[in-house]
């Protein structure tokens, strides 16, 4: 896995890539599944599909952090499923009734797949992320937070797709 980070403030970017030995549909569909993404995506206690079509999805998300912080937000996704390469975008949308300190500032970012070969692909994962007002001298865990929830993100991501793309080999 290779991940590239940038920020500039509390706005941390976060380029990361990584080969997943599994064709990219299976990964389209682990993280499309969202009923099972709590099962493995970081801090994530509850999601909530308000609308889902072909196109995409208008989704709740629910995070419980460190120091019991809970964080809700509204992400619009989008996806392309024209292969041979496959994605899913996402950009932050307005959640009437929840107060700024309940909520984060921004998200936007994708994921992409790309087919290496005829059972792997090569995944380039995207996100920059605004938390908002972080507490004075609790920069430092935003930092350790952000990174170390992407690598556990797509650790896990691979684990379960890999591990769908064999149940179907076998």
């Amino acid at each position: 896995m290779v991940v590239h980070k940038q920020s500039q403030g509390y706005q941390k970017e976060i380029h990361a890539f990584l080969l997943i030995h599994t064709p990219p549909r299976t990964l389209l569909d682990v993280i499309t599944d969202f009923p099972s993404l709590p099962e493995f995506m970081p801090h994530l206690e509850a999601i909530k599909v308000l609308h889902q079509d072909k196109q995409g999805a208008l989704v709740d998300y629910m995070l419980v952090l460190p120091f019991g912080v809970y964080k809700r937000y509204r992400l619009q996704l989008t996806y392309d499923t024209t292969p041979p390469d496959l994605a899913m975008a996402w950009h932050k949308v307005a959640w009437e009734g929840i107060a700024p300190d309940e909520t984060i500032q921004d998200s936007t970012g994708f994921w992409h797949f790309k087919q290496a070969d005829k059972t792997s692909t090569l995944l380039h994962y995207y996100t920059k992320t605004d938390p908002g007002h972080v507490p004075f001298g609790l920069g430092w865990i935003v930092d350790y937070l952000t990174e170390k929830t992407v690598v556990d993100l797509l650790t896990k991501t691979q684990q379960r797709a890999e591990a769908q793309w064999q149940k179907r080999q076998d």
